[in-house]
């Protein structure tokens, strides 16, 4: 069960990215990205937040080429031990590839919103092939400004 889960995720991620050593120029994800900021001001000023990133389609096409494998090509992916290294390791660079991607989109939403003006502390990271979670704190308490601003953000 658990080679099922893993093969689907070699091949998310191999239809992620087209090149795992060319970084992805943020406008080739317009109209494909998917993302959201979540605040929660405490009582006592805390900011905590939850930046959520996704691809909306599953064939997403990044660097503008797909990479579906056929059943002969998956077949020979999965028996080869290099083969099997190379896509572990396909996997790790799309995953990090896509990781600096989601940090950038909460950078700019961030700088966008004003919520954290003066920095944050990451509490958890969560990335996955087409989805990346971040959980953070501001470094600044709120401010009634913010209390106001950011009430159903």
């Amino acid at each position: 069960m658990s080679l099922r889960y893993f093969s689907i995720a070699i091949l998310s991620c191999l239809s992620l990215i087209a090149c795992s050593s060319t970084p992805i120029d943020p406008s080739e994800l317009a109209g494909k990205l998917r993302d959201k900021l979540a605040t929660d001001i405490k009582a006592d000023g805390l900011k905590l937040f939850v930046y959520k990133a996704r691809l909306v389609d599953d064939k997403s096409t990044l660097n503008g080429a797909e990479r579906p494998l056929s059943n002969e090509t998956y077949r020979r992916n999965t028996q080869d031990p290099r083969e099997q290294r190379r896509a572990m390791q396909d996997l790790q660079d799309t995953l990090e590839i896509w990781g600096r991607q989601v940090e950038l989109g909460l950078t700019k939403t961030l700088e966008m919103t004003g919520y954290c003006r003066e920095g944050y502390i990451e509490l958890s990271r969560i990335i996955e092939p087409s989805r990346g979670e971040i959980r953070g704190e501001c470094q600044e308490g709120a401010t009634d400004a913010d209390r106001q601003k950011f009430v159903n953000y």
